[in-house]
């Protein structure tokens, strides 16, 4: 087993988000030259299944620990042996959150003379959310939210992802065994990555509830708006992040990957992910409609929060450091949404044959 000294516990590295980091990781020759003196341990399902396998070709020397997020004394465990823990596997998987502070707190009161371990989380920009209920908000009454004045009381406690932050960021200024905890917001991700997981969640959820309740729906009227990234800008993004808290220049903070590129609206990401299916019989009704009451009301507040509301962020940290959102700027969410719904329905009809 790793050194806990030098080890790296990383969960979802199989995932869209973690498995894109470890190729831009892989590019860039400081960052990967540091990650290569850390073992790498990861969280995985099945040790056995394809994508773990390509995640052993990807990061030779990674070792698998087989679990899920439930597995609460296992990630515990590998975070108090972590110098560093990345979490791309869930932002709101509250009781494997609190699994990792705990055990990296206990890092910390192992090694008192150490340095303090390094918690890097991936949340979400639905913690912004204005909650309109997807109703059109006047473009100069949207607030644009920039990291560098970020607040988690500044946001309502009952938006998403508020929670698991204040839990991750009060255990980082506690002055007992303390840790560095640094939380990232990409928002709305879109585009095929170069990742073992190449396609993009909010396209495959709503191209297959769109299919099962045959309504090509939003919350409310779908007006809202959301902030967007590529994939591959995710990507850069997190190896910058790394990068500035390896070097201890990120300490406690908050780092927003996104830009001002045309957002998400909900109304037209229903239509444009409609025409795709209903060309593929998979649709038979391509017109957009508010999701009924029935189909959302076992959903929540919180879905009504991420889906119908409007976030938006702007990455003035990592635009200090030099970073840009180049893929965001050729490739818009509105010129790949049709790939990769095309991409989804291939697959979908696949696996029904």
């Amino acid at each position: 087993m790793s050194s806990p000294q030098r080890q790296f516990f990383f969960l979802g590295a199989t995932g869209y988000i973690g498995s894109q980091f470890l190729e831009s990781a892989k590019r860039d020759a400081d960052l990967y030259g540091k990650l290569k003196e850390f073992t790498l341990v990861a969280l995985v399902r099945d040790p056995e299944n394809a994508k773990s396998k390509q995640l052993q070709e990807v990061w030779p020397g990674v070792v698998l620990v087989k679990g899920t997020l439930d597995d609460l004394s296992l990630i515990e465990e590998q975070a108090r042996n972590s110098a560093l823990t990345f979490n791309a596997a869930s932002a709101d998987h509250e009781p494997s959150i609190k699994a990792i502070v705990t055990g990296l707190q206990k890092r910390s009161a192992d090694h008192p003379s150490g340095p303090k371990p390094l918690y890097i989380h991936t949340s979400g920009l639905g913690i912004l959310s204005d909650n309109s209920r997807g109703e059109k908000v006047p473009a100069e009454s949207l607030v644009h939210y920039s990291d560098t004045k970020f607040k988690l009381e500044d946001f309502p406690p009952t938006n998403p992802h508020h929670s698991p932050d204040r839990i991750i960021h009060a255990a980082g200024a506690q002055k007992e065994n303390p840790i560095r905890a640094v939380s990232v917001y990409p928002g709305a991700v879109y585009g095929m990555g170069e990742g073992i997981t190449p396609d993009a969640l909010l396209p495959r959820v709503f191209s297959s509830l769109y299919i099962h309740t045959g309504v090509a729906g939003t919350w409310g009227p779908g007006h809202n708006a959301l902030c967007v990234i590529h994939i591959k800008d995710v990507g850069t993004a997190f190896v910058k992040i790394f990068k500035l808290a390896l070097e201890g220049k990120a300490q406690d903070d908050y780092f927003i990957t996104d830009d001002k590129a045309e957002p998400l609206v909900p109304k037209r990401f229903a239509e444009e992910i409609a025409k795709v299916l209903h060309a593929h019989d998979l649709l038979k009704d391509p017109e957009h409609k508010p999701f009924p009451e029935a189909t959302i009301n076992h959903l929540g507040e919180l879905a009504w929060s991420v889906l119908g509301g409007n976030s938006r962020g702007i990455p003035d940290r990592l635009k200090a450091e030099g970073w840009e959102p180049t893929e965001t700027t050729k490739l818009s969410l509105w010129d790949s949404l049709p790939q990769e719904v095309e991409h989804f329905a291939a697959t979908y009809k696949a696996s029904r044959t």
